[in-house]
């Protein structure tokens, strides 16, 4: 019964990928066969259903979160391999953003991120000329907070990566926040617009979300290692299965990280709030024993009930192994042991591995051993709810926050006590160290660095607020009159 469900929500992307995200030009042009197109595909709830997962399937490009806003080029600038000097991503490792290779993985990250945002427009403006009585009960709301949280994300990513940080230049005119579907160009917006805009989608999104998002529910909290909580029922997949969707704890934890990102304290109140839903049992820390097994296709590779928010990407896997196969495209990690120093620590012995060539140390997230509880790319998890939640909440509680660092090692095999004496800049760099470990391959790490203005990598890579910045595509700057006066005046 499963599989068949599975079957059609895979159908359901097909259709949208087809209608839809296999061309740009029928989205942007809006030409009369792209309209004829789209008229067939919302003309029922399943349309709007296959809608949201081509929004998802069209994330997992590889020039996105697929590879490059994950474990390919975002972790390379986190300073996470040992890039050689053959590698195609060796001057991106260097931060020469002009080399050609990296010219073009900014301007794709870039333009399929915008494209995709395109394609929540679209999918919103659609929503405002329906009826919520034309959907299901409470499926409208769903969908609408779904999507407005989304593109608040895909936003979100490109103000991390192209933008100053905010500690540096929060008034910094520099991306277009793109809040609806149009053939003309959207102006570029100051940080702190772009932030109030997400952080309304985001709010709006809660509360849309709270009264129908089955999440919420306790039969949500039903799962075991065998069966984790996919679907509260079997009848309504699009509904109910919505453990790895943007549910209403992803976009609690998305405002977590927004508002980490400004160093407000309300970061903590939104962390806390997942923090507790763990204790009230909707998600549990992983155990030992669930990633021990000499069998590495059975270990969970991405601790799957704490993830908050996930990509379904069956590929994964085959894509990882085409780049652990040459020298030139290996994401192999930097000194391993060194990461992870105790012999004790789950990360450290059972989430990385040789890699297919190499005994040199990879991922075993994405990696080519058929995991069953894999084929997901993690984006928001658990444990970024800790380390957000004892960093902001230092400064009111220190002995909370060190509890709560102390609660997350633990979990992870790491024993030993902090001293309740530790200062607030040894307390970042513990969590520093902390994250680091937790987010290999999913291109958070240098977000960190850069938000906090600190040297990258276990070499301590000292990056100028410059550096930090990736620059506009040309043709940005060129066709879209696009101003990079952010960037040269922090040189």
């Amino acid at each position: 019964e499963r599989r068949i469900m599975k079957n059609k929500i895979l159908i359901a992307v097909t259709l949208f990928v087809c209608t839809v995200a296999s061309s740009c030009n029928n989205w942007l042009d809006v030409t009369p066969q792209a309209q004829v197109n789209a008229d067939k595909l919302f003309s029922t709830p399943e349309g709007y259903e296959s809608a949201v997962y081509g929004i998802y399937t069209a994330m997992t490009d590889a020039s996105i979160y697929g590879t490059h806003m994950t474990f390919g080029f975002m972790d390379v600038l986190a300073q996470y391999y040992g890039i050689y000097n053959n590698h195609d991503l060796n001057e991106c490792a260097k931060y020469n953003y002009d080399n050609g290779t990296a010219k073009n993985l900014i301007s794709d990250i870039w333009l399929k991120s915008y494209n995709t945002i395109a394609n929540c427009n679209v999918l919103l403006e659609r929503l405002k000329k329906q009826s919520p009585t034309f959907f299901p009960e409470g499926e409208y709301d769903l969908i609408y907070g779904e999507v407005l949280a989304l593109r608040a994300f895909l936003h979100f990513d490109l103000l991390r990566a192209f933008a100053p940080s905010w500690k540096v230049d929060e008034e910094a005119l520099c991306l277009p926040y793109a809040d609806n579907f149009t053939d003309k160009i959207h102006r570029q917006k100051k940080t702190s617009e772009i932030v109030q805009a997400l952080i309304h989608d985001l709010d709006t999104a809660r509360i849309l979300l709270k009264p129908v998002d089955r999440a919420l529910e306790e039969s949500f909290k039903e799962m075991d290692y065998n069966n984790p909580h996919y679907m509260t029922d079997m009848d309504n997949v699009f509904l109910s299965a919505r453990a790895y969707r943007m549910n209403y704890w992803a976009v609690t934890g998305l405002l977590a990280r927004v508002y980490h990102y400004m160093g407000d304290p309300k970061a903590y109140t939104y962390a806390n709030e997942v923090i507790q839903a763990l204790r009230d049992g909707y998600f549990r820390f992983t155990q030992e024993n669930e990633l021990s097994m000499n069998d590495k296709k059975k270990r969970d590779v991405i601790m799957q009930n704490e993830v908050l928010f996930a990509l379904n990407y069956s590929g994964i896997h085959d894509l990882w192994y085409s780049y652990d196969a040459s020298q030139n495209t290996a994401y192999e990690i930097d000194r391993a042991s060194t990461l992870y120093p105790s012999g004790n620590d789950f990360r450290g012995q059972y989430l990385v591995i040789d890699g297919s060539r190499t005994s040199a140390k990879v991922s075993i997230k994405y990696a080519d051993v058929k995991a069953e509880k894999g084929e997901k790319i993690p984006m928001i998890r658990m444990s970024e709810m800790f380390l957000i939640a004892a960093e902001s909440g230092f400064d009111q509680d220190k002995e909370n926050a060190i509890s709560l660092l102390e609660e997350l090692r633990l979990n992870r095999g790491i024993g030993g006590e902090i001293s309740s004496t530790i200062s607030a800049e040894k307390f970042r760099e513990e969590l520093t160290i902390e994250a680091r470990r937790e987010f290999l391959g999913e291109g958070q790490m240098f977000y960190w660095y850069k938000r906090l203005g600190v040297p990258v990598g276990l070499d301590e890579i000292e990056v100028s607020p410059a550096t930090f910045c990736l620059p506009l595509p040309a043709t940005e700057v060129e066709f879209g009159n696009r101003a990079e006066d952010y960037i040269k005046n922090l040189k």
